[in-house]
């Protein structure tokens, strides 16, 4: 029996670790300089952003309700130096590796530095594309909530998440993932969805659609106070809404009434009688004249 075999492979093995000794210490020294290195950039950082307040800046803009919508509750100048500190210290684990040799733990770490670019587009194309959904959305919202829409708010949501779903796609696209069908899905979703919206006005609210329409017009010809005439009924413009025009009346009996007269009606068959607002009369009995107690003479 012979032990050369065995003394030749430990000879290997001793040799290739005290080969491999000064390259896990340059490695060591270069991670341990690296992040030193990547803590102080991050202090500084962290100083300059407290001194140019550039917290504030993004609340202003309004970045971090978009982040706190967004499930976020981290302050966003943390988030850009965590990910400089981040982003630092794979670069230096990643040249650490090499000079130790770990090709395949330096492969990995490359795949992941060049997978950072991509978030980060991804992120900011979340950030800025629900910024313009909320934008949009608000503004849809105003402009139905100005020609009195009663489900102006439904309205601008609906736009809002539209825009928020085409967003979130093409942040997945912009991560190299294949978006096709998710796209082709959404589209017919929303087509549907759109189509179904088109034929409920188009079928079962033809009406209500007309008055919401002849309310802008109605709008455009009468004012809150003017008397209007329609048939045997008159009165006092109060207000328009939705579909409906709101008319103070006063019944054969004196007493003050309130109807609601649909704007297509108003538009088509009321007649203005006066341009200003005119009082209504007075439901109260006249006081009967007292008796001087000088002369007796009323």
């Amino acid at each position: 029996m012979t032990f050369q075999p065995v003394l030749l492979a430990l000879t290997q093995t001793i040799t290739a670790i005290l080969n491999f000794i000064p390259h896990l210490i340059n490695g060591l020294i270069i991670f341990i300089l690296g992040y030193i290195i990547s803590a102080l950039v991050r202090w500084i950082m962290r100083f300059i952003f407290r001194r140019i307040r550039l917290e504030q800046i993004f609340q202003r803009v309004g970045i971090d309700r978009v982040l706190q919508g967004l499930g976020v509750r981290i302050a966003v100048s943390d988030i850009l130096v965590q990910i400089v500190f981040f982003f630092l210290i794979l670069s230096f684990s990643t040249s650490a590796v090499q000079l130790m040799g770990l090709t395949a733990v330096a492969t990995l770490l490359q795949n992941v530095l060049s997978f950072i670019p991509q978030a980060i587009s991804a992120g900011l194309i979340i950030i800025f594309g629900s910024m313009i959904a909320r934008f949009l959305g608000g503004t849809i919202t105003s402009v139905a909530q100005s020609v009195n829409i009663s489900y102006s708010n439904a309205l601008g949501k609906i736009i809002e998440y539209a825009i928020v779903a085409f967003v979130m796609v093409l942040a997945i696209s912009t991560l190299g993932v294949n978006t096709t069908i998710l796209t082709t899905s959404l589209t017919i979703i929303i087509a549907a969805a759109g189509l179904a919206i088109a034929l409920t006005f188009a079928f079962g609210s033809r009406d209500a659609a007309r008055h919401v329409i002849a309310g802008f017009y109605v709008r455009q010809n009468f004012v809150p106070g003017q008397r209007v005439q329609l048939g045997d009924q008159s009165g006092t413009i109060r207000g328009t809404a939705g579909a409906y025009t709101v008319l103070d009346t006063v019944n054969t009996t004196g007493q003050r009434a309130t109807i609601s007269l649909p704007n297509a009606l108003l538009l088509q068959s009321g007649v203005l009688s006066q341009a200003e607002e005119t009082p209504l009369p007075s439901t109260e009995v006249p006081r009967p004249e007292t008796e001087n107690p000088e002369t007796g003479e009323e």
